[in-house]
C-alpha cells in the first residue's frame, strides 16, 4: 500500500515538472524575428536592429527625413551608428558608387551608364515649388515658357510677366542638385543657361537669398517653403497640393531614392526598410513627403526615365 502511494506521488511530481519545463520552453520560442532587440535588451516591434556604422550622403531635400529616422533607429538599436550628410544628389550617387558612403540619397534616377553598380531603393515622393521675393507683386502664376525665359536670361524684368518694374534675379542651385535637375527636366524642359546669377546650395541658403534679394526667384522643396512662409506661385495655373501631385497635374515633383552599391544588405538594408516602412509614416508626413503608394500609375510612369534620359547631355549634371 505504501509502495503504491509513493509511486503515485512520484508520478504526480514528474508530471508537474514536465509542465513547468514546457511552459519555460514556450516562452523562449515566442520571441520571433519580427521583434528586434538592442544591446540593452529592449524590444521594438517591426524594427530589424543591425549593429555597425552607416554613412548616408546626398539629397538635401531628403536629408531632414533621413536624419529624423536615423535618430529614431539609433534610439531603438543602440548598436547602430548612422551619420547623415548632404552635398546634393550628384554627391550621393558618386559617394555610393565609390564606396565612401554606404547609401547615396538622390532626388533623381541614376544613369546606369555612369553608375552601373548602384541598386535603387525608392523611398517617397518629394514636391518642389517656385518661390519669389516679397516685392514681386501681382505675379502668382508663371508658365513653363515664362520660366524658361527667366532661367535662360531672355526675360530680365518682372514687368514682362505682369509684375512690377523690377529686375529679375534668378537664384540657381548647383549643377549636381537633384532639385535643379528636376526643375530642368520637368519644368524648363532644358538646361538653365543664365550666367552671372547667384547660386545657393541648401534650402536654407536659397530661402535667405530670395527673401533678402529684391526681385529674386528660385525653387525649393515645397515643405520647406511652407514651413518658412515663403511666397509660392502656381505653375501653369496649377497649385501645389497632394491631389494635383498624385495625378501629375502639378509637374514639379520627383521620386526620392536611396542607392546602394550592389545588393542592399546588413545595416543599410535594415535602415532603408525602416525609412520606407509604415512605422515611419509620421516622419514622412512631418517632412512633407508623399507615399509612393498614393501616386497614380500614370504619374509614376511620367517620372520613370526613358533610355533617352540616360543618354541625354542636355541636363546640367552627369546623371
Amino acid at each position: 500500500m505504501f509502495n503504491r502511494s509513493r509511486l503515485a506521488a512520484i508520478v504526480v511530481v514528474l508530471a508537474l515538472l514536465s509542465l513547468i519545463v514546457c511552459a519555460c520552453g514556450n516562452t523562449d520560442v515566442g520571441q520571433t524575428s519580427s521583434t528586434a532587440s538592442n544591446s540593452s535588451g529592449a524590444q521594438h516591434d517591426n524594427v530589424t536592429c543591425v549593429s555597425g556604422n552607416l554613412q548616408v550622403t546626398g539629397s538635401t531635400a531628403l536629408q531632414p527625413l533621413v536624419k529624423d529616422v536615423a535618430t529614431d533607429y539609433q534610439e531603438k538599436c543602440s548598436g547602430a551608428n548612422i551619420t547623415v550628410g548632404g552635398g546634393g544628389s550628384s554627391t550621393g550617387l558618386k559617394n555610393a558608387q565609390d564606396g565612401s558612403s554606404q547609401i547615396g540619397s538622390s532626388d533623381i534616377f541614376a544613369r546606369k551608364a555612369i553608375y552601373p553598380n548602384l541598386v535603387d531603393n525608392q523611398i517617397a515622393v518629394v514636391t518642389f515649388s517656385v518661390i519669389t521675393n516679397g516685392k514681386v507683386t501681382n505675379v502668382d502664376n508663371l508658365t513653363s515658357e515664362q520660366l524658361q525665359g527667366i532661367f535662360t536670361g531672355k526675360i530680365k524684368n518682372w514687368q514682362a510677366v505682369g509684375g512690377p518694374n523690377l529686375p529679375i534675379v534668378a537664384v540657381s542651385r548647383p549643377a549636381g542638385s537633384g532639385t535643379r535637375i528636376t526643375f530642368e527636366q520637368y519644368i524648363l524642359h532644358g538646361p538653365e543657361t543664365i550666367t552671372g546669377n547667384p547660386v545657393a546650395n541648401a534650402s536654407g541658403e536659397v530661402a535667405t537669398t530670395v527673401e533678402q534679394t529684391d526681385g529674386a526667384i528660385s525653387y525649393i522643396a515645397s515643405d520647406f517653403a511652407r514651413k518658412n512662409e515663403l511666397r509660392i506661385i502656381k505653375l501653369d495655373g496649377v497649385a501645389e497640393n497632394d491631389a494635383n501631385v498624385e495625378n501629375n497635374t502639378y509637374k514639379f515633383w520627383n521620386i526620392e531614392h536611396m542607392y546602394t552599391k550592389g545588393p542592399t544588405k546588413g545595416l543599410a538594408e535594415a535602415f532603408i526598410n525602416y525609412v520606407k516602412s509604415p512605422d515611419t509614416a509620421s516622419y514622412r508626413a512631418k517632412q512633407g513627403f508623399l507615399d509612393i503608394s498614393k501616386m497614380s500609375e500614370s504619374a509614376l510612369k511620367a517620372k520613370t526615365p526613358s533610355n533617352s534620359y540616360y543618354l541625354s547631355e542636355n541636363l546640367s549634371a552627369e546623371h
